[in-house]
């Protein structure tokens, strides 16, 4: 259970986790997929907001998705799933190493949303940031499937 709050000392409630079933009863790399396509609507809109905010929570979810496949725990933090990414490559699982992608995403959403400026990429285009990530759109998919 994340948090217990009491309400007027009668009641409580739990705040759900963002991929908890109770949130969302669609499977992790099923909303990997749809944060995909929204996040690809901004790249070929050119809008860098939407172009890194969707991609990295479809990143996201299809660590996740293939973490708990094989029992990792990628708990609620992003620097826990970008550990996780690494140690699926590292172990065999996955073919790439996401992390990295995961960071710069992360730190892209980070500047496009609270700051409203445009993310520095390292170079990368939205196009081939975009291309990584259905690659793990499509593992996740994979590993769901079999």
């Amino acid at each position: 259970m994340r948090i217990v709050r009491t309400v007027a000392r009668t009641r409580s409630y739990r705040l759900a986790d963002p991929y908890d079933p109770s949130v969302s009863p669609r499977a992790k790399h099923e909303l990997a997929r749809e944060h995909l396509d929204r996040g690809l609507a901004g790249v070929s809109a050119n809008d860098a907001t939407e172009a890194v905010a969707w991609p990295f929570l479809s990143l996201e979810a299809a660590i996740v998705s293939v973490a708990d496949n094989h029992g990792l725990d990628t708990q609620r933090q992003h620097w826990k799933k970008a550990e996780v990414a690494a140690e699926l490559h590292a172990s065999g699982v996955l073919p790439h190493d996401f992390s990295d992608i995961l960071r710069l995403l992360n730190e892209g959403r980070k500047v496009a949303t609270y700051d409203g400026d445009e993310p520095d990429l390292e170079g990368k285009s939205l196009e081939d940031i975009a291309a990584d990530v259905l690659t793990a759109v499509e593992l996740a998919e994979q590993e769901a499937a079999s």
